[in-house]
């Protein structure tokens, strides 16, 4: 490996990075409007477990989604379009989590945003999780 290719892998590894965690907080800015309550009163007012555990099994799917984008080959020409392409498809894989979660509410034979949000019922934040990993993981097959 000469110095130039270095220097590329370096750019490369910073800048993809950096990519990762602007996409990991956009990540945290989609579960605030896919959960259907304040998910920051829940987590530091009422210090409620089910959001905490949802929220990081979705920050958790996030990143399984960004894994499959960004592992493997390149998927277009340039940088510029193979970044625009990342960010589309990582939105639309957030969206598709969002569309998941309410299959799943609406799947329920009870009261689901209830036991998460006013119950602070932690087996149902955690199945709410991990349906976002499995999902995830799915999408991430796809990819």
């Amino acid at each position: 490996m000469n110095m130039a290719e270095l220097g590329q892998l370096i750019t490369q590894l910073l800048g993809w990075s950096l990519g990762g965690m602007a996409a990991l907080v956009l990540a945290r800015y989609a579960y605030k409007i896919i959960a259907p309550f304040d998910v920051n009163a829940e987590l530091v007012g009422d210090r409620n477990t089910a959001v905490g555990a949802s929220k990081g099994m979705f920050q958790i799917a996030a990143a399984i989604i960004l894994h499959g984008l960004v592992g493997g080959e390149r998927m277009a020409n340039t940088l510029w379009a193979d970044i625009a392409l990342v960010t589309g498809l990582f939105l639309l894989g957030l969206l598709m989590l969002w569309i998941g979660r309410i299959v799943l509410v609406a799947a329920t034979s009870f009261d689901f945003n209830k036991q998460i949000h006013e119950e602070d019922n932690l087996a149902i934040g955690l199945i709410e999780g991990s349906y976002f990993i499995a999902f995830a993981v799915i999408i991430h097959g796809v990819i």
